[in-house]
């Protein structure tokens, strides 16, 4: 049997979850309320993979590229960012304004072909620029298959409040994993937690909540730890 081919998340407890990390050529949404790390996580994600000399690309409609080295310089083991800008890692804000749409991705493959990992932060803003639900709904589904073609391994962050893994307009579906990151009260204060929704070619433990830590020296996610 032929082993598919991963990519390493930058957490090693998930990496051991997923069975070595993302499978290749997939793409992944990644949700969760504001606050939740999803972010970092991504940073993390395109950090790990510049330190293995993959080209990583950061497409924002939210932070610029001095936000994102500022949320990244509050964690030491991320602060070697700086050190693969506009090298292997690529951070760039795109304005929503204008005749923005879906189709503005073929210009970025186009202009960085060779891109091993990719993140899209956030799918949120892209209803914006939809005329109607159906017509999202396949512009995503077209765009999801056309990343999985070009790119080894895409992220695409997703906002979301309660218990909801995308944005009610099927992303979920479209994406072939779904990690969801919430908060928790036990006691006095609260945790962050991850869990995995979805992810294909895996087996896992499907919906086992896992504390996801966020301190000054590291993000990490806690060794086979259930909530």
């Amino acid at each position: 049997m032929i082993q598919m081919k991963r990519l390493t998340t930058g957490l090693n407890n998930l990496d051991k979850l997923l069975r070595g990390g993302f499978p290749e050529n997939t793409v992944c949404l990644i949700s969760g309320s504001a606050g939740s790390g999803k972010t970092l996580f991504a940073l993390n994600y395109l950090l790990e993979g510049a330190k293995q000399g993959e080209k990583g690309y950061y497409l924002s409609f939210n932070e610029n590229k001095e936000e994102l080295l500022r949320a990244a310089n509050q964690i030491k083991s991320l602060n070697g960012l700086a050190d693969f800008l506009d090298k292997k890692i690529i951070l760039e804000k795109v304005s929503l304004g204008g005749k923005f749409n879906l189709n503005y991705f073929e210009k970025i493959l186009s202009k960085y072909p060779q891109i091993d990992r990719m993140v899209i932060d956030n799918v949120n803003k892209l209803l914006i620029h939809s005329s109607s639900e159906n017509e999202y709904r396949i512009k995503f589904a077209s765009f999801a298959e056309k990343l999985k073609s070009k790119v080894k391994s895409s992220l695409i962050l997703c906002e979301t409040s309660g218990n909801a893994i995308d944005t009610g307009k099927g992303e979920s579906f479209e994406a072939d994993g779904v990690i969801k990151f919430s908060f928790l009260e036990l006691e006095e204060k609260p945790s962050r937690n991850l869990e995995i929704h979805k992810m294909r070619y895996t087996n896992f433990d499907a919906l086992v909540k896992h504390e996801y830590k966020i301190t000054e020296k590291k993000i990490e996610l806690t060794k086979n730890k259930a909530i």
